[in-house]
């Protein structure tokens, strides 16, 4: 698995470092005037910083080593105001780059969760939830240093090195060319080292993503993994897992371990070149001792800057693997998208499939083949067939969940292609066999069918679906736990049967609704299912065949075609495919 998950990240859309910065930048121009404020102030704190050094030579041979005390306290009284006003500077630019830095960040966490509710199934199909949930969450996150300090800091302190030179050349140039002689060894170290950095980065934000998305699927699955005793066998995998991202972080930290203690000795070795020439200037009289202690408080301060552009550039690096995982979200298009944006009004629930085709995957050859079936308005239909016959497939395409190969499918002899989906999808309801509910309340997972219903229309939907009682006992603002693990199943389902309908459907869907209920609640939802499918086009899947006794037409599929069609009884009497599974699911007792 984790090799598959390797090549699809390396099959990944791929991104420059320079397109993905730039694009990342362009962020940043509705807070251009904060973004211009911070800089404005990052850059007088950087004139003052540069200052210092200067104040501290003047005072140095103009006061201390020639006596003058008077004026001594003057010139300190300078050096202090100088970096009060200095850390104020900072201060503000701080402040202005980390709103900034928020703003955007959500910004883009925002529109990542509004392209995830845009794109098609297929896209689910193929990317695990850990993998979706890492990238709009950690690695969102992981831009804000970037966005918030990281830019503005790396623009400084580049201006900072080149005041620092003019300074330095002003105050000698032969010290000047002794520090400029280890740079070239610094270049050579940060070339190599971007190489590195690249490699250990991408590594490390594969892992984590691994190891998020294994929780995910971990936590989803407790209670399986707690049925079948296999905890021992999910902590080994999560530690295949965790071990592979500890040392895809060990080989990281490895490289910046190595690289400070080496920029620290290429930086001494700078240190004692300055010294030895300056003592030597100092002896000959060509060099004060106030502008050798202004130098090397600069060759200290230069470090400095150096370091911060260095963990720049790993942030930077870290930041676009980042930024290139989620551009790849934001960049997807939809694979199922309207041909036209044709609205539907007064829809009668005439459905039509007219030689259907459809793959999941061009490799593994047709799911439907040749489907073709009209179904009236107002009318009942159930799907039968075995496991893998193309039940539920139907009713995805006719949902538009995936986009078929070749055919149609026309309602009231509209093709749902040309429609537009927001408003195809508001007349189809679906109940899945998984009866999700969203964290939150009874009241609040009912309203995602129709958020201005009433209470008054609450309780209809809910007495209709045979809901009303122990609803009402338990209380409409009662919290139903993460996927309503605080509701039996039976509960859950009718709430979702409420929820289906309370938008009033022309279409309703019931795949395998009724099968993982209990049996009491399946003869409450049997004995109001006249009530839910009234008035509606109803296409209902059922591994139970007893459930589908009163539809007006049953259609019994196999590998994705119509094999048979009729009534139950009419179905029964063929002595075919559907009586044969009817045996099979009621071995020993009377057709």
């Amino acid at each position: 698995m984790s090799d598959i998950e390797d090549r699809r990240d390396r099959l990944e859309r791929e991104y420059s470092d320079w397109e993905l910065f730039k694009r990342l930048m362009g962020y940043t121009r509705p807070h251009l005037f904060i973004f211009s404020t911070a800089l404005l102030a990052m850059f007088l704190s950087t004139v003052l910083t540069v200052i210092q050094p200067l104040i501290l030579a003047i005072a140095i041979d103009d006061y201390i080593l020639s006596g003058n005390v008077n004026g001594l306290g003057f010139v300190t009284t300078i050096y202090f105001v100088v970096t009060v006003i200095s850390f104020l500077l900072n201060v503000i630019a701080s402040y202005f780059t980390t709103i900034t830095g928020i703003r955007i960040i959500t910004q883009i966490r925002q529109e990542a969760f509004y392209q995830l509710q845009d794109l098609s199934m297929d896209f689910y199909d193929r990317e695990a939830t850990g993998r979706i949930v890492s990238r709009v969450t950690n690695d969102v996150e992981r831009l804000l240093n970037l966005l918030s300090t990281g830019i503005i800091d790396a623009i400084v302190n580049i201006m900072f090195i080149g005041l620092l030179f003019f300074i330095l050349i002003y105050l000698d140039l032969r010290l000047t060319v002794a520090v400029l002689i280890i740079f070239p060894i610094l270049a050579i170290f940060t070339v190599y080292f971007r190489v590195k950095a690249r490699e250990a980065w991408q590594q490390t934000r594969r892992t984590i993503a691994k190891v998020t998305g294994y929780y995910q699927e971990a936590i989803s699955g407790i209670e399986v993994s707690k049925a079948f005793a296999a905890e021992d066998f999910m902590t080994n995998e999560f530690d295949l897992l965790n071990l592979e991202n500890y040392q895809a972080r060990i080989k990281a930290l490895i490289l910046f371990a190595v690289m400070f203690p080496v920029m620290d000795m290429i930086l001494a070795l700078g240190t004692a070149l300055v010294l030895t020439i300056g003592g030597i200037s100092i002896g000959t009289e060509t060099m004060t001792v106030g502008v050798l202690v202004a130098f090397l408080s600069y060759l200290g301060r230069i470090s400095q800057p150096i370091m911060t552009l260095s963990n720049f550039y790993n942030n930077l690096l870290s930041s676009m693997a980042a930024t290139e995982r989620i551009f790849d979200i934001l960049d997807r298009t939809p694979s199922v998208i309207p041909r036209d944006n044709k609205k539907l009004r007064n829809v009668k629930g005439a459905i039509e499939f007219k030689d259907l085709i459809f793959a999941y995957d061009h490799k593994t050859g047709p799911i439907i083949s040749n489907f073709s079936l009209h179904i009236p308005s107002n009318s009942s239909i159930a799907l039968v067939g075995h496991t893998g016959a193309g039940k539920t497939t139907i009713t995805n395409l006719l949902c538009r969940f995936y986009d078929f190969q070749e055919g149609k499918i026309l309602l009231d002899g509209i093709d749902i292609r040309e429609v537009y989906l927001d408003n195809y999808r508001q007349w189809l309801s679906i109940i899945p066999q998984d009866s999700f509910l969203f964290s939150g309340t009874i009241r609040e997972n009912l309203l995602y069918g129709k958020p201005e219903a009433t209470d008054e229309e609450l309780e209809q939907i809910l007495l209709k679906v045979g809901a009303f009682d122990f609803v009402m006992a338990k209380g409409l603002d009662t919290d139903v736990g993460e996927r309503g693990a605080r509701l039996s199943m039976g509960e859950r389902q009718l709430i979702c049967f409420a929820r289906a309908i309370l938008s009033d459907p022309k279409i309703l869907l019931l795949d395998e609704a009724t099968s993982s209920v209990d049996a009491h609640t399946e003869l409450v939802i049997q004995q109001s299912m006249h009530h839910i499918i009234e008035n509606r086009t109803a296409i209902i899947i059922a591994h139970r065949l007893s459930t589908i006794r009163s539809a007006d037409r049953i259609i019994v599929l196999e590998n994705g075609e119509i094999k048979e069609t009729g009534t139950f009884q009419e179905l029964i009497n063929m002595k075919g495919i559907f009586t044969d599974l009817y045996k099979k699911q009621f071995a020993g007792q009377a057709i």
